[in-house]
């Protein structure tokens, strides 16, 4: 019973808390800067995933159909998490106290040197 416990338990931790994609973000669900900020995090995530599986494409045209349309939702994900941030009066400065505020502009930087 114990073990049965343990692997129930580690079977929805480990598929609750990785693997969120930008399809799954409801922003309407988001309520604090950091809430914001994660969702933010997902989306740069993929957008750089994108990029680097596309090395070779010098612009949008370059793409693959599938891979221009997965670009064009992950860009109207994003603003669609702005709107809501000026929407909502998120304060900026809480959102930069955030953990994934930090890994957002070190994927910026890293995606502005390729």
């Amino acid at each position: 019973m114990v073990i049965l416990g343990v692997v129930l338990f580690a079977s929805f931790f480990f598929t609750s808390c990785g693997g969120k994609k930008a399809a799954d973000i409801k922003v309407e669900e988001l309520k604090e800067a950091c809430d914001f900020t994660d969702a933010m995090l997902v989306v740069i995530k993929e957008m750089k995933d994108l990029k680097d599986a596309n090395k070779d494409a010098k612009n949008l045209e370059d793409l693959s159909k599938e891979d221009k349309e997965a670009y064009d939702a992950l860009e109207e994900k994003m603003n669609e998490i702005a709107e809501a941030i000026m929407k909502k009066k998120i304060d900026f400065a809480e959102m930069e106290k955030c953990d994934s505020y930090k890994e957002i502009e070190k994927i910026d930087e890293e995606m502005e040197k390729e």
